[in-house]
């Protein structure tokens, strides 16, 4: 027995066999080690691993090592023990394991122990708690994804800006590699400023340990150029030395074109409401100096030269007319003025026109269905929309094709469209092409203001956002049909109405302003003293019995108050303590069944759903001609009169 025992400790020091006392170099280890048998079980543990597991070192004989393990990482555990039964008979592997302190990452340098025959009897494992290590990896790996994945451009560089590492994003918006930047000696941190003066500063202010940000123009590696958002930092070691510098830069070229196309709407609606306050001043100068100019031109027995003189005044006034309509339509202010339009004629007039001017390999075809194509509209939008859809559909058609304008009739419920009043008449006008049509993605954006797939400096992306508007202002209601290389149509519905507001018509130079006569009582509000002048010297030439007032209040004063009646009232809306608006709800509210004619420089949207409120019973747009107040004035009395 003893031979056998000094022959095994002999075996011990020599081969490596197995030994219930081969883990006493590990006595005093401060790392852990433990033998597991042939089958899992625990037949020994040092006092590392028992304090590292909470538990005496005597309670774990016989314990299962599986039950120690994660269970995630448990497959992966047993499959690497078949390698311990192969040369070199020593494996290595890291696992979660249930400690006293919670799940730790412990990695293990296992090593089989064989007999004297070379078979193996148990495992020795040594390892020590990497969950630190572990987690520092997984922090760097998390950080380097972050930093490489990062959708705004990393650059880090020397003190000196001598780039070091730039990240995905950086050569995916620019096109340099790092080794490109090395190549080329590109200064990154120089790049966009717009003067040596302002890079040095920025240098100076890094230098202090401060940090820069700024908006600056780049350049890509194919010449064209990017605005981005530029933040540097300092990068400082543990001592707070200065060791890296840090660039990030984000592209916003996007947001800045938003921006810029966001400054022109602005400039536009800046104009459209400058234009909109000195409508009303000047349409009423234009008014005065047309109305008189009739006048005179009405005299009898008028010298020839005068006449002539006259003649261009008055032209000149009907020119600074239509001066002030252009400058409303530019700015996109100008409000819906229904007039009599025949869509045949007015779809002939462009089609024409573009005949000649678009490429010869585009062809119009027409089809005009409606038996009726005359209705109420505003003339000068309904030409933006032409032009917005041709063009919109020549730029469909790069290789040619053909254009099919078409109108049909749609009857009071005739339709199944939801959107389509029941009670309702319609016109429908369509726009076609044989274009390359559209993906549903952009059809559904189409309308979006600034949304635009002709690229830069081919579109501006509001032509189909102005059709839009256009469409809406008048009540109508739009539905566009597109296929990807089938082409694509606009089906436009507008409603079939008459409006109340008065239709221009020539000015006749042999009879002058003809105004029909009448004797009826009529009251003229209007703040323009040159104003009230003109339209009570011309009602009195016609026989009318007329009174004035410069204001609203004034007129409310005369109306509710019972001392005088009067047949009708002709009403201005921009006046002073008292707006035309403000004596047609007083009117309304004292049930006064008085006519009002509203005569207005700037008929705005807004204005005419205030006026819908009230129903007057006509709306002149100033300037005027007198020979238009007159008839208008007369047919205002005339219904009076055969209702009453």
């Amino acid at each position: 027995m003893k031979t056998m025992q000094i022959r095994t400790a002999q075996s011990v020091e020599t081969e490596d066999t197995f030994d219930p006392t081969s883990l006493r170099p590990w006595a005093d280890s401060l790392e852990l080690a433990i033998v597991v048998d042939t089958i899992g079980q625990i037949m020994e543990v040092n006092r590392a691993f028992a304090r590292k597991f909470g538990r005496p070192t005597r309670s774990w004989r016989h314990e299962s090592l599986a039950a120690l393990i994660h269970p995630d990482d448990l497959p992966a555990h047993e499959a690497m023990a078949d390698r311990l039964v192969r040369p070199p008979y020593h494996i290595q592997r890291e696992h979660r394991w249930k400690t006293a302190q919670g799940w730790r990452w412990i990695a293990w340098e296992e090593t089989a122990l064989r007999n004297e025959f070379g078979e193996i009897t148990a495992t020795r494992a040594v390892g020590r708690d990497v969950t630190k290590h572990r987690l520092a990896e997984e922090h760097f790996r998390k950080i380097s994804q972050a930093v490489e994945q990062a959708p705004v451009s990393v650059i880090i560089t020397t003190p000196g800006g001598t780039p070091q590492y730039v990240n995905s994003r950086f050569t995916q918006a620019t096109g340099y590699t790092l080794e490109t930047v090395f190549e080329n000696e590109i200064p990154l941190l120089r790049d966009g400023h717009p003067s040596e003066q302002s890079y040095r500063d920025c240098c100076a202010i890094l230098a202090n340990g401060g940090k820069w940000s700024g908006e600056l123009k780049t350049r890509r590696r194919d010449g064209s150029e990017a605005w981005e958002f530029v933040q540097n930092s300092p990068i400082r070691n543990a001592a707070g030395e200065i060791t890296n510098l840090l660039c990030l830069r984000e592209d916003i070229s996007e947001r800045k074109a938003l921006e810029e196309q966001l400054r022109h709407a602005q400039k536009m609606e800046d104009l459209g409401a400058m234009a909109g306050g000195i409508a009303h001043d000047f349409n009423n100068i234009i008014s005065i100096v047309r109305g008189y100019s009739e006048m005179a031109l009405a005299l009898p027995q008028l010298d020839e030269q005068l006449e002539r003189y006259m003649r261009s005044v008055y032209e000149a006034a009907r020119r600074a007319s239509a001066l002030v309509e252009k400058i409303m339509l530019f700015s996109r202010k100008s409000d819906v003025r229904y007039r009599p339009v025949k869509v045949h004629s007015l779809a002939e007039e462009f089609i024409g026109f573009f005949t000649e001017t678009f490429p010869r390999n585009i062809e119009f075809e027409r089809d005009f269905q409606a038996p009726q194509d005359t209705i109420a509209a505003d003339p000068d939008q309904l030409r933006q929309l032409f032009v917005n859809l041709c063009v919109n559909a020549r730029d469909a058609m790069p290789e040619g094709g053909s254009i099919t304008v078409s109108t049909r009739a749609v009857p009071a419920g005739s339709s199944r469209r939801p959107d389509l009043l029941s009670t309702q008449d319609y016109l429908r006008i369509g726009v076609s092409d044989t274009g390359c049509g559209m993906p549903e993605d952009v059809r559904r954006r189409i309308f979006e203001p600034f949304f635009t797939t002709k690229g830069e400096s081919k579109g501006t992306g509001l032509g189909l956002a102005v059709v839009y508007g256009v469409v809406k202002n008048h009540d109508g209601v739009m539905e566009v049909l597109s296929e990807v290389g089938k082409g694509t149509e606009f089906e436009i519905f507008l409603p079939l109405r008459g409006s109340t507001e008065a239709a221009s018509m020539p000015f006749d130079w042999n009879k002058g302003p003809t105004i029909p006569s009448g004797d009826e009582r009529v009251l003229v509000v209007e703040d323009e003293e040159p104003i009230r002048e003109l339209l009570s010297i011309a009602l009195q030439e016609s026989g009318y019995d007329v009174v004035v007032v410069s204001d609203g209040a004034e007129a409310a004063d005369l109306i509710l108050g019972g001392d005088d009646h009067f047949d009708a009232v002709m009403l201005d809306l921009n006046m002073p303590r008292m707006g035309g608006i403000e004596v047609l709800r007083l009117l309304s509210a004292g049930c006064l069944r008085v006519p009002v004619l509203v005569m207005s420089g700037h008929l705005t949207r807004e204005v005419r759903r205030d006026l819908e409120q009230f129903s007057p019973a006509a709306v002149l747009a100033k300037p005027f001609d007198l020979g238009i107040l007159g008839n208008s004035l007369r047919q205002v009395l005339d219904a009076r009169k055969s209702e009453s």
